[in-house]
């Protein structure tokens, strides 16, 4: 009987342990994903995640709104595809030097040239057409359905002419293309990298992960 009691008392204290063990490690699991979660909005403050690959910043100032489903898994080239739009609240005149995009490294690229796209424009042409099947609508995510403007920094040949700004406000979404040329001639590496709008005293900044 004494043995039978003993054992019983070590199967009670063992179930017990364990159960132990499983709420420190479902604690610590936990606290984990908080702190991350927190750190990502502490990085990134006032995005919304639209999508896999579409994100969203706003505040009382601007919403931007950027997806890049093909670029986010096909990065190895030299070229790297964002679908953006946006409104302000005031009126603004947007430049292409507003826009850069900054690598996982800290280095911050411009927007490339409309000359080295022009140069490369076989290797554009069919990421262009590649991410045809993956486009977003992005004008839906603006709820008050202004008129539309369009983002001319880029233009393939026989088509638009290239403006180097555009007009935004509340009346009206801008939508467009962004293209950025890698730094090191050749493919992107994978990381968050952060795509940038900065005019005046007006900054969005919207997480851009590639896997």
């Amino acid at each position: 009987m004494e043995c039978s009691h003993l054992l019983a008392r070590l199967q009670k204290g063992f179930s017990m342990f364990n159960m132990s063990r499983r709420l420190t490690l479902l604690s610590v699991a936990l606290g984990l994903t908080l702190t991350g979660t927190a750190q990502a909005q502490n990085d990134f403050p006032n995005t919304k995640v639209l999508g896999r690959a579409a994100t969203q910043y706003q505040d009382d100032a601007i919403q931007l709104v950027a997806a890049y489903y093909h670029s986010q898994r096909n990065h190895d080239s030299n070229w790297l595809l964002i679908e953006a739009a946006l409104t302000t609240e005031d009126r603004m005149t947007i430049h292409r030097d507003a826009v850069r995009l900054i690598t996982p490294d800290g280095t911050s690229l411009p927007l490339a040239k409309q000359e080295r796209f022009s140069q490369d424009i076989q290797r554009v042409r069919l990421l262009v057409q590649n991410a045809r099947m993956t486009r977003h609508g992005l004008r839906s995510y603006f709820n008050r359905r202004p008129q539309t403007e369009r983002i001319r920094f880029f233009s393939l040949p026989a088509s638009q002419l290239v403006s180097n700004s555009f007009v935004v406000d509340r009346f009206r979404v801008a939508l467009g293309d962004l293209f950025f040329e890698s730094p090191s001639g050749g493919t992107w590496e994978n990381g968050i990298y952060t795509l940038v709008l900065e005019h005046e005293d007006v900054r969005a900044a919207v997480p851009i992960v590639l896997e």
